[in-house]
């Protein structure tokens, strides 16, 4: 079952201990965006490490696009630093960050892509999952 009641609010994430994130949900736009990024790293002449690069240009242009505004991240004197996007790739270059973005905030926008209610078909077809009731014929 389709399920249609995302929010269109953004929201705070706790990404990382004294770190807020305020994202705005991920949209169909963003989403064709981001997946132009993956498109342009599939183009790329090195295919070396393909896979890990496409999904970190899914994670960081759909965090772009997402982030709001932030609590917590600074510069390297500890000075507060405004969202930018060079500010934002800098971020995505933190190993924990980018970690948690992806988790948190990325994850489930593909999760409900996949998500299905407990009545649907199995993947196999309507009753591969299904325990034998008949017993077998001769």
């Amino acid at each position: 079952m389709l399920k249609l009641s995302q929010s269109v609010e953004p929201f705070w994430l706790d990404v990382l201990p004294g770190v807020r994130i305020r994202f705005r949900p991920i949209t169909v736009a963003s989403m064709l965006v981001a997946r132009e990024a993956v498109g342009k790293v599939f183009r790329g002449e090195d295919q070396d490490d393909v896979g890990a690069r496409a999904n970190i240009a899914l994670v960081r242009e759909l965090t772009r696009r997402g982030i709001m505004e932030w609590e917590g991240i600074g510069d390297a004197d500890g000075q507060p630093l405004p969202v930018t996007r060079e500010a934002v790739d800098l971020l995505m270059e933190n190993w924990p960050a980018y970690d948690a973005i992806d988790t948190l905030y990325v994850a489930p926008a593909l999760a409900r892509d996949a998500e299905k209610n407990a009545s649907s078909s199995s993947s196999g077809g309507t009753s591969a999952a299904a325990p034998d009731t008949a017993t077998p014929a001769a």
